[in-house]
């Protein structure tokens, strides 16, 4: 079932991406600049198995894309597709596999790290058959190392990895301001960026963000990101290594970015079968 659940989205994503290429065809056509576009993919683990193939999607971002960093202030370069790698939750395995491959193709990234959890397994997973629940988080001397590689920024993710929708306000406050703070005095420097657990969050927790000094937080949700100079929350598309080839292709060029849409159709549709049922219990 959920292979065939990937096997529509791909087809989808697919006749989204021809779709766009036509469009761009047309605005060639009549000879508009395109505006840059870009992707920011996030990852949880590379094991040590799964180093190779993270290799290969590296290679293609290289071939099809121009990496650049969350951090980055400058504009997108007009006609050119961009993308930015971030890792969520800061496992060891993302300095012993990822790292050596990203720094070879001087691909920036960013760690996502959740304070609680420093040099600690992944104690918020509590299914011990994901392969996520065997990991450990890196540690704080991990993070200062790491602090002295340009092409590597860290960011918070919150403090106990919660969802913050499931909290109170003030329990919702401290992670997000906690975990900015725990890391600055690890690091001695400012942390810009904030990437939400779970991609649970509300308009008062972004208000937190911004009141607290992130420059910019991150969601789940596959959209293009770096739009325009106002935008605060960023969208994000799931990769994995286990991706199909043209799966991540795909991701790569914001195919997916679609999905949003449809999540906000099947809640209305939902919304509206519930509002149905409703009226009709009411009569009986």
């Amino acid at each position: 079932m959920l292979c065939t659940i990937r096997l529509i989205k791909l087809l989808i994503s697919a006749f989204y991406l021809a779709g766009d290429h036509f469009l761009k065809g047309i605005y060639s056509i009549f000879g508009k600049k395109l505006p840059g576009s870009c992707v920011v993919l996030y990852y949880h683990v590379v094991t040590k198995d799964q180093r190779s193939s993270f290799a290969r999607q590296m290679d293609d971002i290289i071939k099809y894309a121009r990496p650049v960093s969350t951090s980055s202030k400058s504009h997108l370069e007009t006609g050119a597709h961009h993308v930015a790698v971030t890792f969520d939750d800061a496992f060891v395995c993302i300095i012993e596999n990822a790292l050596p491959e990203l720094l070879q193709r001087n691909i920036p990234s960013t760690i996502f790290v959740p304070t609680g959890y420093l040099g600690r397994y992944s104690g918020w997973i509590k299914n011990e058959a994901r392969q996520n629940a065997q990991q450990t988080v890196m540690s704080e001397n991990q993070l200062r190392e790491l602090k002295a590689i340009d092409m590597v920024s860290i960011g918070s993710h919150c403090v106990t990895h919660a969802n913050l929708l499931l909290l109170n306000e003030q329990d919702a406050k401290n992670e997000i301001i906690k975990s900015k703070h725990d890391l600055e005095n690890i690091l001695q420097e400012g942390v810009k960026t904030l990437s939400f657990p779970h991609g649970a969050f509300n308009h008062t927790h972004v208000e937190f963000a911004r009141e607290v000094g992130y420059k910019r937080v991150f969601s789940i949700l596959p959209k293009c990101a770096f739009s325009g100079s106002d935008e605060y929350v960023t969208g994000r598309v799931r990769v994995d290594t286990t991706d199909w080839r043209l799966e991540f292709r795909l991701k790569l060029f914001g195919a997916y970015r679609w999905l949003p849409v449809a999540f906000a159709l099947k809640h209305k549709m939902r919304s509206l079968l519930r509002n149905c049922l409703s009226h009709n219990l009411s009569e009986y």
